[in-house]
């Protein structure tokens, strides 16, 4: 819908990897259930992790509890976005509405 690519992905950690404490790896290295398997950046703060990669043209951005139980995700539209969604949670950003998931 979008047009994002796996590069775009990359051109977001290339962004921010200098000044925030973010991995690149993949999908099927996290072992997370993913039904695909991309490039994707995880990072934690605040007892929280964040992982941004790409699906089908759109980014998508999950922000979860330390847990993994409950989460909540979107989809920036842009490269800026993705990356200022980043930045705003590295540095503190917290308070994200979540929903139970992963149950059972």
């Amino acid at each position: 819908m979008f047009g994002i690519t796996v590069d775009d992905v990359i051109k977001v950690y290339d962004q921010l990897k200098d000044n925030y404490d973010l991995i690149l790896t993949t999908t099927s290295a996290l072992d997370e259930g993913f039904t695909i398997d991309c490039p994707i950046i995880v990072g934690k703060a605040h007892d929280q992790i964040i992982e941004l990669y790409e699906d089908g043209g759109d980014f998508v951005l999950d922000v979860m509890d330390a847990e993994k139980t409950k989460g909540t995700h979107w989809h920036p539209y842009d490269v800026e976005g993705a990356t200022d969604d980043i930045v705003e949670f590295m540095e503190g950003k917290s308070d994200y509405t979540m929903s139970p998931f992963r149950q059972g």
